[in-house]
């Protein structure tokens, strides 16, 4: 019958499915697991080189401008550069939005060469850098930088934990206060409270305003005022300090980035 025939023909390409697949060579379970190991180290080798090809840019740090924070080994307590020191690198994420306290590289307003300092304040906020009069010793005066967040109206003394204790603010007191008197127009004066009549600057849209960690020694924003979008090269993500390896500080950091 047809039926019988349908039966006959099944069995039949069955049996040779099974002939062939006795003849056909199995992998060994070792090669696949070489194979596959090969496989994936080389996709992340190719990750790597590619994120640090495109993503991030690795530069040697010169200058005093961010000390403690950078090349700190490079000078003695008196602030002398000690001859044959290293300098520090950082790797710069070209692609990385700064915000508040990170590190940033931008190319400066005034020669187009590229400095590293701390992000201050960003489009549409106002800051003042201000001299705080001591009551019981007037002469005694301490500077401080104030800001008001864009949308916000709370004043905020920074807190500056990574500036050197006993930093002075004098020389930025001094620079801010002198680009005020150039650029009266781009200032507001408010009220704040015990502070008395405080001069704030106001960010345009696409400004941002840093200054170095070493107050006493750094050209920044306190000097030539606001820097513009166009001139913000990345952020910093990586600090490898001259004494440490490269490969270890981009393991930790990518480390703690993917596990906290």
């Amino acid at each position: 019958s047809l039926y019988t025939q349908k039966i006959k023909m099944s069995r039949k390409k069955i049996n040779y499915i099974k002939k062939v697949n006795i003849y056909k060579p199995e992998f060994p379970l070792w090669a696949m697991i070489l194979f596959k190991t090969i496989f994936i180290t080389f996709i992340i080798c190719c990750a790597v080189v590619a994120v640090f090809s495109f993503v991030y840019v690795c530069t040697p740090v010169d200058g005093p401008s961010m000390l403690p924070t950078l090349n700190a080994q490079q000078y003695d307590e008196e602030g002398n550069l000690i001859e044959g020191s290293s300098n520090d690198s950082v790797y710069i994420n070209r692609f990385g939005a700064a915000d508040y306290g990170d590190i940033i590289v931008a190319k400066s307003p005034l020669d187009g060469k590229y400095v590293i300092k701390r992000l201050i304040a960003k489009e549409g906020d106002k800051i003042a850098v201000v001299a705080i009069t001591n009551e019981i010793f007037p002469a005694n005066r301490t500077y401080k930088v104030m800001l008001i967040k864009s949308g916000q109206s709370e004043v905020e003394i920074l807190d500056e934990p990574y500036l050197e204790e006993g930093t002075s603010l004098y020389q930025t007191y001094y620079n801010f206060t002198n680009y005020r008197s150039l650029n009266p127009e781009r200032f507001t004066q408010m009220d704040v409270g015990n502070y008395g009549q405080v001069y704030f600057l106001t960010l345009n849209d696409g400004e941002f305003f840093y200054l170095g960690d070493n107050r006493e020694d750094s050209r920044d924003c306190a000097e030539y005022g606001p820097n513009t979008e166009n001139n913000y090269v990345g952020r910093v993500d990586i600090i490898v300090h001259e004494s440490e390896n490269h490969f270890s500080q981009i393991f930790l950091y990518f480390w703690h980035l993917i596990f906290g």
